[in-house]
């Protein structure tokens, strides 16, 4: 099953079904029709998981540099992370409302950024969110997130390669070059 975010291409091979989460469409069949709440660009849904997909590609080939400067400028003022914390919130809402929040849940984020911003990020992403697991001494049966990860597309396709993340806008050339051969 094949997704897409902008330039990008999932391939979530072994998923049961999956949604653009975000649909702003409102004939599509998965348009929520609430626009004050942030979604998740993704829904994926597996047998044992459920599996929420944030995409931002600041490093887009096409992306202009006053992108990647508004971007960086919202990891300085704290709005990216509340941003990325929100989504993950409201779209968990979204599922618990249509009674789909039931599996264990996975928040994968794949940013076109360095390792190194990428840890800064996830650090302040998680500090926004509710507890990670069940919490020690509390009340809790169940977690609310299994894991909160952030990856770049080198280190998600290292890391899940059952789930292969490529861009749209590759020559064909460079989709030559990045293709094992027979024989090599």
């Amino acid at each position: 099953m094949k997704l897409i975010e902008g330039d990008l291409v999932f391939d979530f091979t072994d998923a049961k079904k999956g949604i653009v989460f975000d649909q702003m469409n409102p004939t599509a069949p998965d348009y929520h029709g609430i626009g004050e709440m942030h979604r998740v660009d993704f829904v994926v849904e597996f047998e044992a998981a459920s599996v929420f997909v944030e995409v931002k590609d600041p490093k887009h080939p096409q992306a202009r540099a006053e992108g990647l400067r508004r971007f960086l400028a919202g990891m300085e003022d704290g709005t990216l992370y509340d941003t990325f914390a929100s989504k993950l919130i409201d779209s968990f809402l979204y599922r618990w409302a249509e009674d789909e929040a039931s599996k264990p849940i996975y928040y994968i984020n794949l940013v076109t950024l360095d390792t190194a911003q990428l840890l800064s990020l996830r650090e302040e992403v998680i500090r926004r969110l509710p507890p990670i697991g069940i919490p020690a001494a509390s009340r809790w049966k169940r977690s609310f997130i299994e894991s909160c990860q952030f990856f770049n597309i080198e280190t998600w396709n290292a890391s899940f390669p059952k789930w292969p993340v490529s861009r749209t806008s590759l020559s064909i050339s460079e989709v030559e070059e990045s293709t094992p051969q027979e024989g090599v």
